[in-house]
């Protein structure tokens, strides 16, 4: 889906990535992890055209040029951080509707595209509130609504985890899985270790390189390197690992449901 070759960056003649390569695989998710001031988010920056680059980077097959990033941003979903950051409108209807009218949709097809995402991910009934108004889960939905209402190739989460409870987080990550099983190219920007357990492949960048990779199976046995890094086990593969040591579990658990339910038998 994303294809970055020889990239080479400088902020404030500040080198930020010299010679780095990555693929982002169709169909998968991603994880791309790091402490914070790694290059994560100058790379999220730079897939969506805010800055200009040297090498090359092409999206769904289609280079990323300086006259081409309305077209690149169509195959795009974005979700930041702080959402209020992204709101631009008093209603979340309004708010939705904002990028289908800034790519020419017509009327009649915004209102559809907005009841049938926001439908899915149970918000429908908030699309005449204040988006301010909203508690933290619901906000993070109305962004990923506003980014998933155009059918982007890909979504990329930019830190957009970071500011919900555990709870909340589940919840999202259901979703996510299941719009990856539908097909959605899915791109965890992220410095928390615990957002890389549903992932297909996991890098792990620092001071703009990539030091690690691999399955989350494979990264997550490179603890003395992840610890080095600043990183410590996701809890389930630390509890997992305690388990099988006193053969209470024979395989590694990612998940607390499947968890509790094996130990249950």
């Amino acid at each position: 889906m994303i294809s970055i070759k020889n990239l080479e960056f400088k902020y404030r003649n500040k080198e930020i990535f010299n010679n780095l390569n990555l693929e982002f695989e169709d169909k998968k998710i991603i994880s791309l992890i790091g402490p914070n001031g790694s290059g994560k988010s100058t790379l999220v920056k730079i897939l969506v055209g805010l800055y200009r680059y040297n090498g090359s980077i092409t999206i769904d097959g289609t280079p990323l040029l300086k006259d081409n990033r309305k077209e690149i941003r169509k195959k795009i979903g974005i979700v930041f951080t702080n959402p209020d950051n992204q709101f631009v409108a008093e209603t979340v209807m309004d708010d939705i509707a904002f990028t289908l009218e800034n790519m020419n949709y017509k009327k009649e097809d915004i209102r559809k595209k907005i009841e049938e995402v926001t439908k899915y991910l149970g918000i429908y009934d908030i699309l005449e509130a204040n988006p301010h108004d909203l508690n933290s889960n619901q906000k993070q939905l109305v962004s990923l609504a506003s980014a998933l209402v155009h059918d982007p190739k890909v979504l990329i989460l930019d830190e957009a985890l970071t500011m919900l409870d555990p709870f909340d987080k589940e919840k999202i990550l259901k979703i996510l899985k299941e719009l990856n099983d539908k097909g959605l190219t899915i791109i965890n920007i992220s410095h928390d270790i615990e957002d890389t357990l549903i992932s297909d492949k996991i890098y792990v960048l620092d001071s703009g390189k990539i030091v690690l990779e691999g399955t989350k199976e494979e990264v997550y046995k490179e603890e003395k390197k992840l610890h080095n890094l600043g990183f410590n086990l996701p809890f389930m593969v630390e509890l997992s690992n305690r388990l099988m040591f006193y053969n209470l579990i024979d395989h590694t658990i990612y998940d607390m449901e499947e968890m509790v339910n094996t130990l249950w038998k």
